[in-house]
């Protein structure tokens, strides 16, 4: 069995990001029944989630009900505060960081808030799992988000060994695979049904250079 360094992106790739969403939607909606006199706004949220309206959920859900967008920001402070009771990894996961596991290091890059992330990982139970893990806004901000090549520059020089093989598992076209393609890293995307980012254009240079739709297919796919 040969080595190598395989690295995981968070979010609809070991768990549905969408639970994380309807659990912090949930906690929103009690909060805005009871400060704003507002019912179902979790409700609407939902479906602005499943229309694709990602970046403007919070600003939408309260003008659809005639109330001041000013409280977006709040919304927003909520969801990222939200500690979810627990979340579920897919169940083609554990099976998966396993079987890597034996090969060689693991870790973890993942975008987004510090402090969100890292409740995400407390809820899933999988941070003693990883060897290193880089939540790629603590590098500096947004502006290190992936495709910025920071993280995948940490991560490889900081597990693994010289010359061993690197490999990414992420689900997102547009920002996942272009650094580690560049790096000359194997890159494999994990297309989940019911993905958040279903509709994300492959940005040039960004194509995954092999594609599954279980992570119960990785194992094999790295002995080629």
């Amino acid at each position: 069995m040969s080595r190598c360094c395989v690295i995981f992106d968070l979010d609809d790739t070991l768990y549905p990001e969408r639970a994380f969403a309807l659990s912090a939607f949930d906690a929103i909606g009690e909060w805005a029944e009871a400060n704003l006199g507002v019912a179902g706004l979790n409700d609407d949220m939902v479906r602005l989630l499943d229309a694709g309206h990602l970046g403007q959920i919070f600003p939408l859900s309260l003008q659809r009900r005639g109330v001041d967008a000013a409280h977006a920001g709040h919304l927003l402070e909520l969801y990222r505060q939200h500690q979810p009771a627990s979340l579920q990894l897919y169940p083609d996961t554990t099976a998966c960081l396993d079987a890597c596991a034996a090969r060689g290091a693991i870790g973890l890059i993942t975008d987004g808030t510090v402090a969100v992330q890292q409740a995400k990982v407390r809820a899933l139970g999988i941070g003693r799992r990883f060897q290193h893990i880089v939540y790629t806004h603590g590098l500096g901000g947004r502006g290190f988000a992936k495709p910025h090549p920071a993280a995948f520059e940490a991560m490889q020089s900081t597990v693994g060994r010289a010359g061993e093989r690197f490999v990414y598992v992420g689900d997102n076209p547009a920002k996942d695979f272009l650094s580690p393609n560049r790096m000359g890293w194997t890159t494999v995307q994990v297309v989940r049904p019911s993905r958040i980012h279903a509709s994300a254009t492959t940005i040039e240079g960004g194509a995954p250079q092999h594609i599954l739709t279980t992570l119960a297919a990785l194992p094999a796919l790295l002995e080629r």
